[in-house]
């Protein structure tokens, strides 16, 4: 079986479970997705959008979900993995941009993992669930001061803007070849904020928003950490 690089949940869910042995439970895509599903129904959150990938025979699923919520104006997201031929373990990530590929990438702000051990059935998968998200939620003020935080430091002029941009040119922040599409969709940000570090922020975001999944890994954590060092340098 070719990998899925755009998986229907249907597909996803109707990959078998392996039989499980004494130390090792392998839990069905299916069943982790309606632990998920149901911990975020009782916490009163839907997701708007999924996209799923299979590999390794469908055995390994890489998922990512836009929930019916937003910090900040910006959409809350989780990603999902789960592997029944003992590649990782069952992972639950979350952010405002998260990134679940099948090279192994899994990144967000908060992050929770379950082996698949002899102790994992329905309940304690519905336990991880709600423990993962439990713990988003306790998180996501965090995460909203972090992006308010980047309108306390203003582009007061052009010129700052511009150095800010060739400085993430420099960085590979802003790749040469998307210098126009991020000026594009810095416009946009700036058609709904005052000029600051959080429009750059938004606009590398809506840049990246159709990379692979690989690409906006890669690029969220260069942006966050070039946003840091703004942050710090700037104090």
């Amino acid at each position: 079986m070719k990998p899925i690089i755009n998986a229907s949940e249907l597909e996803v869910r109707n990959v078998p479970e392996p039989e499980f042995t004494k130390s090792w439970h392998p839990v069905s895509h299916g069943k982790v997705l309606d632990a998920l599903q149901l911990s975020l129904k009782n916490a009163g959150m839907g997701v708007v959008k999924s996209r799923y990938s299979l590999h390794g025979r469908g055995m390994n699923m890489f998922g990512t979900w836009v929930l019916d919520q937003e910090i900040d104006g910006r959409s809350w997201m989780i990603g999902i993995r789960n592997s029944m031929q003992k590649q990782f373990a069952i992972g639950v990530c979350a952010g405002n941009l998260v990134t679940v590929c099948s090279n192994m990438i899994f990144s967000g702000q908060f992050i929770s993992f379950r082996r698949h051990t002899s102790g994992v059935d329905l309940e304690e998968l519905r336990l991880f669930s709600e423990r993962s998200l439990q713990t988003t939620f306790k998180n996501i003020g965090k995460l909203g001061d972090w992006h308010s935080n980047l309108k306390t430091f203003p582009f007061k002029t052009e010129e700052q803007f511009k150095a800010t941009a060739f400085d993430a040119l420099k960085s590979k922040v802003i790749p040469m070849t998307k210098l126009y599409d991020f000026l594009d969709c810095y416009k946009e940000e700036v058609a709904l904020n005052e000029p600051s570090l959080y429009t750059f922020h938004g606009g590398i975001t809506r840049m990246i928003r159709g990379d692979s999944m690989f690409g906006i890994a890669h690029s969220n954590n260069k942006l966050t950490r070039f946003c840091d060092d703004y942050i710090q340098k700037a104090a």
